[in-house]
Parts: C-alpha cells; sequence; structure tokens
C-alpha cells in the first residue's frame, strides 16, 4: 500500500493541511480496497508535520480551555476502552501500545494490574512516559515474537506509510489467538459526509489513509485476523466539529461544534454512521 506508486486517479477531495503547513493535499479513492489515501510525494519529510504545539497527543498537559476538555474526555474514554478491554483480556495481560504518546492509556492500565509496554517514534512524548516509569521503545525492533495478549492502534492507523506490512509485523508479536484493538477515524460517517474537504479527521498529511468499515475489515481478513466486534467512539465527533468549524471559519466554532456533534451521534444512532469506531480483531490460528 504505498500512495506514492499509484496513479493519480480517482481524485475525490483537495484539503488543506490546517495544522502546521498551510498546503493542500489531495485525497484519492481505492475502490478495491474500500478507503481512501492521501497523496504525499516524500513520506521522508512527514516529521515535520507533527511538529505543532497544538498536536495534543504530545502532551502532557492541558494548556488550553479545549485542550483541558480533551484530557477530561480522554478519562472517560480511558474507562470505557477498559471495560471494553476487560472483556476480552485476562487480569496481568501484556498489552503493547503502538504510538503511545505521553502513556496515558499505558499509566491507566498499569495502574488495573496489566503488564504494559509502548512504542513511541516522538522522543518528547516517550521522555515523558519514561519520566512516568512506563516501558517505551522508539521502535518495536527487538521484540519477541508472540510475546503479547494485545496490541493496541488508537489513532495510529492511518498514520502510517505501509499498514498492510506494519500489520503483519506486529501479528507476529502477537501470541496465538492474541487480539488487535484499532481506532480509527470513519469516512463514511455523518461528520465526514457532512464537512467534505474541511472534516478535521482528515489531518492531511499526517492521515496517510481514511478508513471505511468494509475495507478495514476486508483487509484486517485478509492478513489472518478474524473480526470479534467494534464499537463507537462517542465522543470523538465533538472534537472532531469543533475543528472542522474552524477549519471552515465559522464564529462560535465551539458550540457549533457541540450542536452538530449531538445531531450526528443521534442521526449515528439510527445509521451506524458514527465519528469513530474502535474494532477487535483476533489472530487467527494458523
Amino acid at each position: 500500500m504505498e500512495p506514492m506508486s499509484k496513479a493519480k486517479k480517482n481524485k475525490i477531495l483537495e484539503a488543506t493541511d490546517h495544522l502546521v503547513s498551510g498546503e493542500s493535499f489531495s485525497i484519492h479513492w481505492d475502490p478495491t480496497r474500500h478507503m481512501a489515501w492521501t497523496d504525499v510525494e516524500h513520506l521522508e519529510t512527514l516529521d515535520a508535520y507533527y511538529d505543532s504545539l497544538d498536536y495534543i497527543s504530545h502532551r502532557s498537559k492541558p494548556e488550553s480551555f479545549i485542550s483541558l476538555l480533551y484530557v477530561l474526555a480522554r478519562e472517560i474514554m480511558l474507562n470505557y476502552k477498559y471495560a471494553l478491554l476487560k472483556k476480552h483480556l485476562q487480569p496481568k495481560s501484556r498489552l503493547l501500545d503502538m504510538g503511545c504518546g505521553t502513556g496515558a492509556f499505558l499509566a491507566f492500565m498499569k495502574k488495573r494490574g496489566f503488564q504494559v509496554y509502548g512504542i513511541e517514534s516522538n522522543p518528547k512524548a516517550r521522555g515523558i512516559c519514561l519520566k512516568n516509569n512506563l516501558e517505551v521503545w522508539d521502535t518495536e525492533k527487538g521484540l519477541a515474537p508472540s510475546s503479547f495478549d494485545m496490541i493496541s492502534l488508537w489513532h495510529v492507523l492511518e498514520h502510517l506509510p505501509d499498514p498492510e506490512t506494519s500489520i503483519t509485523a506486529y501479528k507476529g508479536f502477537l501470541k496465538p489467538q492474541g487480539l488487535m484493538f484499532v481506532a480509527v477515524p470513519n469516512f463514511e460517517s455523518h461528520d465526514s459526509i457532512h464537512y467534505k474537504e474541511d472534516w478535521a479527521a482528515l489531518d492531511v498529511p499526517r492521515h496517510l489513509w481514511h478508513f471505511t468499515s468494509k475495507g478495514l475489515i476486508k483487509m484486517f481478513n485478509e492478513l489472518g485476523f478474524d473480526f470479534v466486534e467494534k464499537r463507537a467512539l462517542g465522543f470523538d465527533v465533538f472534537y472532531i466539529c469543533y475543528i472542522s468549524e474552524k477549519h471552515k471559519g465559522r464564529s462560535l466554532s465551539f458550540f457549533r461544534g457541540v450542536i452538530k456533534g449531538l445531531l450526528f451521534s443521534a442521526k449515528a444512532f439510527f445509521t451506524g454512521k458514527y465519528s469513530s469506531w474502535v474494532y477487535v480483531f483476533r489472530k487467527q490460528v494458523s
């Protein structure tokens, strides 16, 4: 899955990087994989697009009212994630969190008796993890095969240049019938359809892939995983709508975002077109 090698066809959107550069990037639809991809000419330059004080996942403390709300919502969602995980995992299971940021999820699960480990390439975020006595590395190279009960990717998969190759590698670190939890934005959500090129979850060029449920489940099935279940991440829509309203230059963007988030959540209750999903996949027995 290398977007640079593809013919420039099936272009569906032109989106702007509102976070760092102000550049425009084209988004193309792949009808075979049932997903979209961002055309990025030079993947080796992507690190520069993460160099922003507004990139919240690399922060350890809230620095504004909005980031405070983000942290509060994150605490609620940590409990939600834990409720989902404990349905499938035994106490003291070994967990590996890919792209763990500042380690909020790892710290939360560690307090509940799990053995937790993380991978985080950002040195500042990783440094915060290490200060909090979390075992976090900058790369997965050197990890022992079949050593984890679960691997999580909380809004990470869409950032990976070659998700198929990465998933195959991560699969090797899972024990037989180990689990993978994958959270991604829903490209077919009501907020995506409404905001189009201004949809904040496009987050070009950091988000290289834009997944649908059909496409994601198909990809994991082909890579040797069984689909177990999926659950909506209910708070994501409010933050995404708020940022999308900012992208559109609307006044009172926070309040508009909350109102539209409520509207889209109500509609999704009947249609299933939630803003984000977390999927649970189980490694197939060879």
